[in-house]
């Protein structure tokens, strides 16, 4: 394929158009950065954030190590639930990223939280198992979107091993068909079993 070039004429709009372009940028960059290039409203929780370089490394995106800053392990022990607290403490030591779970700019209203601590199981689940947190059974990708996947572990399989064959996969969102509000495991300890 052959390109034509630019007729002559056309050289110094384009010329100067680009420098008229170049210097938008360069200005807004400088002036206003966040307003300039963040792609939507920070959410009610991050709104004293002054500057985007307090959670985003340059030309790389947000930080880990930058939300650790502020959310760190003793924040969140003292100013969070203990549920949320362990899974978040065990986030932490892993050195899994705060992306799986969380997103941002999505405007001063939005839910931050991307499904990061909905039970679909009922919290019923975190006392049948003795666990405080999803990832004693599930492994979180780095995709908000995608569907945690089920470990092979001890918890999981002593799981499948009770309940009569009723703790398998695709059953477990009924578990108040059998457990509503803990009776059966009230008849369970009245019979002995």
């Amino acid at each position: 394929m052959r390109y034509l070039p630019l007729p002559r004429r056309a050289v110094p709009f384009v010329a100067v158009a680009t420098v008229v372009l170049l210097a938008w940028l360069g200005w807004g960059s400088i002036s206003h950065p966040e307003a300039f290039w963040a792609p939507g409203d920070l959410s009610r929780y991050h709104a004293d954030v002054a500057h985007c370089v307090h959670c985003h490394e340059p030309f790389q995106g947000p930080s880990p190590t930058k939300c650790l800053a502020c959310h760190s392990e003793k924040r969140f022990a003292v100013r969070s639930k203990p549920s949320v607290s362990d899974f978040h403490r065990e986030v932490i030591s892993q050195r899994k990223t705060c992306l799986a779970c969380h997103t941002e700019h999505r405007g001063a209203l939005a839910q931050i939280t991307t499904n990061a601590m909905f039970n679909p199981h009922g919290e019923f689940i975190f006392r049948a198992t003795g666990t405080s947190s999803c990832s004693a059974c599930h492994e979180f990708g780095s995709d908000v979107v995608a569907r945690p996947t089920l470990l092979d572990n001890e918890v999981v399989r002593h799981l499948f091993d009770e309940g009569d064959g009723a703790h398998h996969r695709g059953r477990m969102a009924n578990c108040v068909q059998c457990h509503v509000g803990g009776q059966r495991e009230i008849e369970d300890d009245e019979q002995g079993k």
